[in-house]
């Protein structure tokens, strides 16, 4: 059976456009993929650095149990690893290239209870960020927070690990938005 002039036409466009939908939706996988790909390359450095800091906890500071492995940059790259022993004793543990230093928490001023201190000493606020760090060649706890001078500009204290004393406060020249 022969197809009109006409009918013949109408079905062309049908068939290019189930191909055409088949391509861009190809070129779309392939972007995706690509993106997935460039991100993970692009943070494998770090996450290779991560993994070696963990086993250097596990095998050097005795750890059994990771919680958290972060890198903290200010006068120098120190890696914190804080975890568990054996014994389930938290542990907190930061890795220089020249030492590695090994405290136990609860013989110091722990995450929650700096919190506290924080909030105390500044009005009952919260803190937008804490973390374990190494500021002038000592386990410190840095807390980033909007300053108390009009709320416009964001701050970072250092505090002791040890004993939670305030070691310095930066002033950020960034805006609050």
């Amino acid at each position: 059976m022969n197809l009109s002039r006409s009918e013949s036409l109408r079905r062309i466009p049908r068939i290019s456009w189930v191909r055409w939908m088949i391509v861009i939706i190809g070129f779309i996988v392939f972007i995706a993929v690509s993106f997935v790909l460039y991100i993970r390359s692009a943070d494998s450095d770090y996450r290779q650095a991560e993994r070696r800091a963990i086993a250097i906890a596990k095998q050097q500071g005795e750890l059994v149990e990771i919680d958290r492995a972060e890198l903290h940059t200010w006068q120098e790259n120190v890696w914190i690893v804080s975890g568990e022993d054996a014994l389930g004793e938290a542990w907190m543990i930061w890795e220089r290239e020249t030492e590695l230093l090994k405290l136990k928490v609860s013989e110091n001023v722990s995450k929650s209870r700096m919190i506290r201190l924080f909030a105390d000493s500044h009005g009952g606020e919260k803190p937008n960020r804490i973390l374990p760090g190494w500021f002038q060649g000592a386990p410190a706890w840095e807390i980033r927070y909007w300053s108390e001078t009009g709320k416009r500009h964001e701050a970072i204290d250092f505090y002791s690990f040890k004993d939670g004393t305030k070691l310095k406060t930066y002033e950020l020249p960034t805006q609050r938005s």
